[in-house]
């Protein structure tokens, strides 16, 4: 089976939902037999990576909680490598889920190259500013820094980078206008609600969504 679109891009800020939709997301895709593999590309560790190289603190400076950006040309580095890492595990049957935040998604996607963007599609995950706020401490809180998605982006952070974004502005506009300002097809997944069972009939609708698209009918 030929993959139309085996790239995702599952964006949204901090908090929004991203690791849970693709958990609940990627086993309804494999239930209708979407894909025979499913991988995620998080843009955090490469981050830390570079942040790890970063020993003179040139780029970014450490504090409680986490860090502080001092040259943001490092997030668009970011997505670059991303972009070959995307295109070096490509391969049939396999469906690869990018996540990412950014303030300005238009800006950020202009990182990754015309071949790999005429693959890929979006899913926009929408909670408002204060709802991932309060969950972006919580599950710092409950899991304690032990895993991928349980790193805190600090509160001056949130506030002064993620409380915005492009893509929110035109969605509150309305939904066709985000997907019109959109440069790849685009998906909603609203994740105001944040149980399992109530997120259920966002990730249901999007699943049936992607079967549609992502598909190639010939």
């Amino acid at each position: 089976m030929t993959i139309k679109y085996p790239f995702i891009f599952l964006l949204g800020r901090p908090g929004c939902g991203k690791s849970v939709i693709y958990e609940m997301l990627t086993e309804k895709l494999k239930e209708r037999g979407l894909a025979r593999e499913f991988m995620r590309i998080d843009d955090f560790p490469i981050l830390k990576e570079l942040f790890d190289r970063d020993v003179h603190f040139q780029r970014h400076r450490r504090k409680a909680g986490g860090f502080e950006v001092t040259d943001w040309s490092i997030v668009d580095e970011v997505l670059k490598i991303v972009n070959e890492r995307m295109k070096r595990l490509e391969k049939e049957d396999r469906m690869i889920f990018v996540e990412f935040a950014r303030n300005k998604y238009l800006q950020a996607l202009s990182n990754f190259t015309p071949e790999v963007l005429a693959k890929s599609l979006i899913l926009y995950i929408f909670a408002p500013y204060q709802v991932c706020y309060q969950r972006n401490i919580k599950r710092f809180q409950e899991k304690k820094g032990e895993d991928l998605d349980s790193h805190i982006v600090p509160p001056d952070l949130m506030e002064s980078y993620y409380k915005e974004d492009d893509f929110e502005k035109l969605l509150l506009e309305s939904e066709e206008r985000l997907k019109r300002a959109s440069p790849l097809p685009l998906l909603v997944i609203d994740s105001r609600k944040t149980g399992g069972a109530e997120l259920e009939p966002e990730v249901e609708k999007a699943a049936k969504a992607l079967e549609e698209r992502i598909k190639d009918r010939g």
